[in-house]
């Protein structure tokens, strides 16, 4: 069992394994971004796959990315809570905190799912553009972010 700050929402929410373990590297910001492959020799640059505008870090990548800010403006502004989207001055560790801190309770587990949810998809749009030199709009990863979570809904509801 480990002692980091957030651990047991990530195990308890309801996505796949591969999609809380994600989240769990990104945690403990063991995600191989293009800043981390450039510490290490993998590639020259570290600007980020998905607004060409920073550095791509775990935190750049999943919180304050203005392709990522849109994403879950766009999401929130569903539920009118448009004003919960991530910011620049916070990690994306604390902003999920925070932010599930300011949702009822009754709807924590759901947050902390689409929390990850939307981290996966970003996650496997940043390495469609990085590896197969193939964008999605905002728009498509927001239908990816809702076909995803209707289908890990069916599953929940065994169907």
């Amino acid at each position: 069992m480990t002692s980091l700050i957030g651990a047991k929402h990530v195990w308890r929410a309801a996505v796949p394994p591969k999609v809380k373990f994600l989240f769990w590297l990104a945690l403990h910001g063991r995600l191989w971004t293009a800043e981390r492959r450039k510490r290490h020799g993998l590639q020259p640059e570290a600007n980020c796959a998905l607004c060409d505008q920073h550095d791509e870090t775990t935190d750049h990548l999943l919180a304050y990315c203005s392709f990522t800010r849109e994403v879950w403006v766009r999401l929130l502004a569903k539920a009118g809570l448009q004003q919960l989207g991530p910011s620049h001055d916070s990690t994306m560790a604390d902003w999920w905190l925070q932010t599930r801190a300011a949702v009822p309770e009754t709807f924590r587990r759901g947050f902390d799912s689409l929390v990850l949810l939307v981290s996966w998809v970003i996650w496997k749009e940043c390495n469609r553009r990085t590896f197969d030199n193939d964008a999605k709009m905002t728009v498509q990863v927001l239908a990816l972010v809702h076909e995803q979570w209707r289908s890990q809904d069916e599953h929940l509801r065994g169907g």
